[in-house]
């Protein structure tokens, strides 16, 4: 989807889409007499709601909607969320984290190689004073550029290599 945002009624589509993809993998296993797996996938797929409804507690209401819409609209991405919040003020812009995240991720999404498969590891971490977003994609990685400047109350860092880009975004 690249720059467009997600309207209500197409984010709730998405989450509808997944949401039954995830049944139809479940009633599979189920089917085919492999309840070990059945189970498994319930208790991935609940830990994975239970991870992303974690972010509220960043308290930065327009992070946690990119974060959770993220593989939407950026499709080339595959994300896994793990977080440990715990409730603070922030003392930054979250719509300029946002903008500063979007403006990162269009370029990349151009760059890497749409035929590839790239999973973005999403750690989401905060105290009572600090937060970091470290996003992990690995797949080649051969022309990635370096993050733009930042103009917000938040730091930086990157690290990137011929299979992966390790980005860091933190701040109070």
């Amino acid at each position: 989807m690249g720059n467009d945002k997600l309207t209500l009624i197409q984010a709730l589509k998405f989450a509808r889409h997944d949401f039954l993809n995830e049944l139809q993998l479940i009633l599979l296993y189920i089917d085919l007499g492999k309840l070990p797996e059945a189970k498994q996938k319930i208790l991935e797929t609940t830990d994975a709601m239970r991870q992303t409804a974690m972010l509220e507690r960043l308290g930065l209401p327009a992070v946690e909607a990119w974060l959770v819409t993220f593989d939407w609209v950026y499709s080339v991405f595959h994300k896994t969320i793990t977080s440990t919040i715990t409730t603070g003020i922030r003392q930054v812009d979250d719509a300029v984290v946002v903008a500063y995240l979007e403006q990162v991720f269009q370029t990349a999404e151009k760059l890497v190689d749409p035929t590839s498969d790239y999973e973005a590891q999403i750690a989401v971490n905060a105290t009572s004073t600090n937060w970091s977003i470290t996003i992990i994609v690995n797949g080649v990685m051969d022309n990635m550029l370096a993050a733009p400047q930042v103009t917000g109350n938040f730091i930086v860092e990157e690290t990137i290599s011929q299979h992966q880009w390790m980005f860091t975004i933190s701040g109070q």
